[in-house]
């Protein structure tokens, strides 16, 4: 891909420079909060479907065709299931200074808020990479970020086994899209949230596995900030350190052992 070369040397689409606060280092603590992988309601196995049922949210009572239900019949909307998610997102990556979106990532998700997966990790991707990509830069307006929450919070869970799309490989796309104030109808800027978008979507792929959207959160970051990288000639990526070693293996039922993040590989 030779496009995003070509904007290296004038950075012309975003007119931004290598100019940046101090990287963080990746922390990963052993304070992991209890996560819920079940039923949010009753706390049994939850079915994942291959045609959807009609159900009824147990919290706000909005009726809707879904493909999760619990043993119990127990169903969470996306909306029920990430509200507290989204305001820990939104004040985190509002009020953090860090530039390494993986540790504001890392820290997100220790949060108690957070759940091991859900459609939260859909908005959690693109706010990190636009929070730390503008504390790289010194750029201080907050809207980009807010724009990007809105935009990943209408990316339903499941999206990866059902759409065949992962929503953080979505979220890539959509941090490049509010950082490029890409439309349909600007040709380069589009062409830009679509190849990040999908070399973040390969590398999902490839490192197999059921969901886990800790994994493909981490994942996604790494390859958002490694697109960005390239296109302004920033050393942003270089510097990064993505050995996280990961602590919600007990959380995750189906956790890959062969993926690269678990702390017994």
């Amino acid at each position: 891909m030779d496009i995003g070369y070509k904007e290296n040397a004038n950075n012309d689409v975003c007119g931004m420079k290598d100019v940046h606060i101090p990287m963080s280092s990746v922390s990963s603590t052993d304070n992991v909060p209890g996560c819920k992988t079940d039923c949010l309601v009753c706390g049994t196995d939850v079915d994942y479907l291959s045609e959807p049922v009609s159900a009824s949210c147990y919290y706000c009572g909005v009726e809707e065709g879904t493909y999760f239900v619990c043993k119990e019949k127990h169903y969470v909307c996306n909306n029920c299931h990430s509200k507290d998610a989204i305001t820990i997102i939104e004040n985190i990556c509002k009020t953090t200074y860090l530039a390494d979106p993986l540790s504001i990532a890392e820290i997100i998700m220790e949060h108690p808020g957070i759940h091991m997966h859900g459609p939260e990790h859909h908005a959690l991707v693109p706010a990190v990479l636009v929070a730390a990509y503008q504390n790289y830069i010194g750029e201080t307006d907050k809207k980009p970020i807010l724009e990007a929450i809105k935009r990943g919070s209408n990316v339903p869970g499941g999206y990866c086994g059902l759409y065949g799309t992962c929503g953080a490989g979505v979220g890539v796309g959509i941090a490049m899209c509010v950082l490029l104030e890409a439309t349909p109808l600007k040709p380069e800027e589009r062409s830009h949230a679509n190849w990040a978008t999908s070399r973040t979507l390969n590398s999902i792929a490839d490192a197999g596995g059921a969901r886990c959207c800790k994994k493909a959160t981490r994942i996604a970051l790494e390859q958002g900030m490694r697109y960005l990288s390239d296109m302004f000639d920033l050393e942003w990526y270089k510097k990064a350190d993505f050995h996280v070693k990961c602590n919600y293996t007990q959380y995750n039922k189906e956790c890959d052992r062969n993926c690269r993040y678990r702390s017994d590989a």
